[in-house]
Parts: structure tokens; sequence; C-alpha cells
């Protein structure tokens, strides 16, 4: 019997269909007779050996915690975002998301954690972290802006991971173009080696680029580089002498004019940005992280630029050993950069990633709060990091020898927030990296790059500005109210003798950006 194209085509979307009614179905009556409670996950990591450590954590929870479900929830990081804010507004969101604190609606779609992270994490016990509190049983001691949103004044997830880029490298290729595969150590060699690499790949008739690099990955060598060159620059502008620069006062002082882009340093950050591009494929801008590492791991390229979250993927996918260092600024003896540098850089003002925040409408927040406890808890940060070869977060916790190279350097100097992200909002950093073409691209130069800022970056910033004097005129508001209810309403017997306002500090912030903000616009570049 023949059947038709037609036919056939009504037969397969109707198996499709029944197979699929039957796995919800199946899930569904799954669900409602297990006496389990089931949490969800979500994350965008799909790097090899994340989610195998989340699972694995998973199991080892599930083995303490039986009447608990834990589903993991892995987007792709290209549909995550939309995903997630499609889930939230329809009510279906995961019970814990990663997410990310410039992105929208925070405070709409979490809530905070404050009480939670001031009591010690029950899964340390027998640990030296048991009785501590929980933030501080972070390296950084949740002072990241994901875990501490500022804006918002208060605690709202946990990360597992933190990362340092690094310049990973081929020690076998390395050793037959230059004889050894001891990697450069100073700015100079670096740029000796990239030339050398260049000379060997043409008198081969080969196509070895020095430096694997994408649009995804240069970004934090990039912040590096600048920052670098930007010392005197930023002592300058430390005028409350603090040693560190916030990102809003680095914005307001582009709006005052107390610097810009044409000033001498940032030019001079501008140039070594020119060297570095240099050394890496031509269009490599527009390239994707996967593109860089498929150049890598056949050969194409020498060296590459990999964040540490990529530490474990190189390692599984590279059929050659791999080397990693800490790409060399230039120093004070430089002879082209030298009066600008200031070091070495420090790697000690530790940012972590990975961020998970708990769903505002979940309905199982005691035991999500649970989950997110033995995640970071020293066995669950023991499990994730031996799995996934990503850094550890959680204090005492030891990374391999492998991942040691990815490890921060504390030694140095360090000013928090620098030129190419001068309020950390999306709008302004992603207008400064999203032109850097006209900079890194093969007909590229400083000039045009510089051109460009002038007319758009001061906009950026007064709009990302803005944005944060009406959260904050909000959160004073909405903080005072509530605290004057608290204490107008309660029982007289309970009155408490205080009005907890918002912080002194906060309400300064907001309205000495606003005066900013609203200044005249012919005063500002």
């Amino acid at each position: 019997m023949k059947f038709s194209r037609k036919t056939v085509g009504f037969v397969l979307i109707g198996s499709a269909y029944l197979i699929s009614t039957f796995i919800v179905l199946r899930r569904t009556t799954e669900e409602v007779r297990s006496d389990r409670v089931t949490i969800r996950i979500s994350q965008w990591q799909l790097e090899l050996g994340v989610r195998e450590g989340i699972d694995t954590i998973i199991k080892r929870y599930e083995q303490l915690n039986p009447k608990v479900h834990v589903v993991q929830i892995a987007v792709p990081g290209s549909a995550y975002l939309p995903w997630v804010q499609t889930q939230m507004v329809g009510g279906t969101g995961p019970d814990i998301v990663e997410y990310s604190f410039p992105w929208p609606d925070t405070g709409r779609n979490f809530q905070p954690i404050d009480a939670d992270v001031m009591q010690p994490n029950p899964y340390n016990k027998g640990t030296p972290l048991e009785g501590v509190a929980w933030k501080d049983t972070f390296i950084d001691g949740m002072i990241s802006p994901d875990n501490f949103v500022q804006s918002l004044n208060a605690y709202y997830s946990v990360s597992m991971s933190t990362g340092v880029p690094r310049i990973a490298y081929n020690r076998q290729l390395l050793k037959t173009i230059t004889g050894s595969d001891a990697p450069p150590h100073t700015y100079r060699e670096l740029v000796g080696l990239a030339d050398q690499i260049k000379a060997y790949s043409k008198a081969h008739g080969l196509n070895i680029a020095p430096l694997a690099n994408s649009h995804d990955t240069h970004k934090g060598l990039t912040d590096g580089i600048m920052s670098g060159m930007c010392f005197y620059l930023y002592q300058r502008l430390d005028y409350r002498h603090r040693l560190k620069n916030d990102p809003s006062d680095l914005g307001m002082s582009y709006l005052r004019g107390e610097w810009s882009f044409d000033s001498p340093e940032v030019v001079a950050g501008l140039k070594a940005l020119r060297e570095y591009s240099e050394m890496c494929p031509p269009a490599f801008l527009q390239r994707l992280r996967e593109t860089a590492l498929i150049d890598f791991v056949s050969g194409r390229a020498v060296m590459i630029v990999a964040p540490a979250f990529e530490a474990g993927s190189l390692k599984e996918i590279s059929p050659f050993p791999i080397g990693a260092f800490r790409y060399p600024y230039p120093r004070e003896d430089d002879p082209v950069y030298g009066r600008y540098a200031k070091g070495p850089l420090s790697e000690g003002q530790v940012i972590t990633g990975m961020p998970f925040y708990l769903n505002r409408m979940t309905r199982h927040r005691a035991e999500a709060i649970d989950f997110m406890r033995f995640m970071t808890s020293h066995e669950g940060s023991t499990i994730f990091t031996r799995l996934s070869n990503w850094m550890p977060v959680t204090i005492g916790v030891k990374a391999s020898n492998y991942v040691a190279q990815f490890m921060p350097d504390p030694k140095g100097y360090t000013w928090y927030a620098g030129v190419t992200d001068p309020c950390q909002h999306v709008d302004s950093r992603e207008y400064l990296f999203n032109e850097m073409g006209a900079l890194m691209n093969q007909d590229g130069n400083v000039d045009a790059y510089r051109k460009i800022v002038r007319e758009g970056l001061g906009v950026r910033i007064r709009d990302d500005l803005r944005r944060d004097v009406i959260a904050g005129l909000q959160n004073i508001r909405s903080g005072d109210v509530a605290a004057t209810a608290a204490v107008e309403l309660a029982q007289p017997a309970r009155r408490p003798e205080t009005v907890r306002l918002v912080t002194i500090s906060n309400e300064i912030r907001t309205y000495q950006t606003r005066a900013v903000v609203t200044g005249a616009v012919g005063a500002t570049p």
C-alpha cells in the first residue's frame, strides 16, 4: 500500500503530538502522585562539565533530602534572557534563576535574601565554616554587584564561581615555532612573540594566528589593558581618597568633563588595544566564542583568550597539552607606555559570577533556599569545582593544579571601576564595545574610535544615570512609607522606638546623581 507525502506528514505530526501528550501527562501525574516537592533551577552555562556538576550536586542533595526533587533547566545563552523574561511574565518561572543585576526587572522578578545570608549555612557543619554567616563563606563576602544589588540595597543572589581572563596556549605548537614552551613574561616579549608567529606562518605557507579571540572573550582583557594605562587618571578622580572608584562616580565625572576619551591616559590605552587587536585574526570582533575555540583546537592559533570558565572545555577538547599565563600588561619600564603604567594590576578585587536569584513568586521558598545553601556549601562547591573545572568561590575549597593556572592574582593595584564601564549599566558599556570595530578591525584606528565615542557616550551615560535616579527616588519613597507604616500601625506595646528609613548614604547618592544628570547640556562633553 502506498501513502502520499501528505498522509505521511499527517501521521508523523499526529505521532509527535501523541508522544508529547503522553510525556506531559506522565510528568504531571508523577508530580501529583509524588510526596516530593519539586523545585526548578535554570542556567545558561553550557560549557563542558557545568551541567554535570549541577546534576551531581542535585543527586547528592536529594540523597540528603529525599522529599525534595530538583530539576535543572539548561538554556543556550543566546535565548536565555528572553526565555526567562517570558517565563517570569507568565508566572511559570523556575524557583531559582541564574540572572544578572543589569538585566530588567530584578526587583520585580526576584526577592531579597537578606535574612537568609546572615544565618550560618547548616551544610557547612563539620567544616571550618561551621557557624559562619552564609555571606561570609564566600571569598568576596558577597559584595559583588550581583549578590548585593546596591540600587535595591539588598542581597539578592548567591554565586557559584569566579573568573579572570587568561591566555591559554598550545605548548607543542609554541615549542615548534620558538624552540621553547615557556610563555612570555613582559609586554614587549608578547609583542615580539606575536611577530615571530606571524613570520613563521608566512614562511611556511600556513594560516596561524598568534591569538584566537572573539566578540565574547576579548572584553575582559580590554578592560584590563585600559585600566593598566589609566592608573594616574583613576588616582586623580578618586577625590574621596578611598583608593577605589565607583562606576557611577566615573560616569558623573565624565558628564562633568573631568575626563574623556581624549585624555592622554585613555588615548594610550586605546593605542595598546590597537596593538592587542593586531595579534588576533582579522574580523575577530565578529566571531563567536566557539569559532575562536575551533581555531585554537585545530592548531590555527598558538594562543587563545580564555576566561576561567573555558578552562574545563579546553582541557576536554584539546588534543595537546595546555599552558596558561596572565596577559603581561605594560609596566613602568615599557619604552612606549611606561609613563602611564603603574603596576602590577591586582586581581584581588574578586567579582564572583554565575549568580542564582530566588523567584519572587516561588511556592517553595524554604526548599529553594535550602538547595541554594547546599549548592554553595563546602561540599557542594567542591563537587562543582571538581566536575566543571571552574574556580570555586566558597572559602576553603581547593582548585585542581590545572584550574590553579586560572586563579586570580591578588597582588598589586586595583581601582574597581574602569573607563570601559563608566556607570556599570548595559547601554554605556555596550555602546563602547559595539563601536570598537572602528578601533580593532583591520582598517580601524584610534582617532576614528575617539570621534564616535565623543559623539555618543555622554547621552548614554546620562540616560543610564537617570534610571538610577528614578529607581533611587522610588526606593526612598517606598522604603520610608513602609518604615513609617510599621511604626504607626503597630500596637503601642510593640511599637519600635526608631523609624528605619532609607540609609542616608543611598539618599545622598541619589540626589548627587540627580544634580549631575539635570545639569546644563552645554556643560557636558
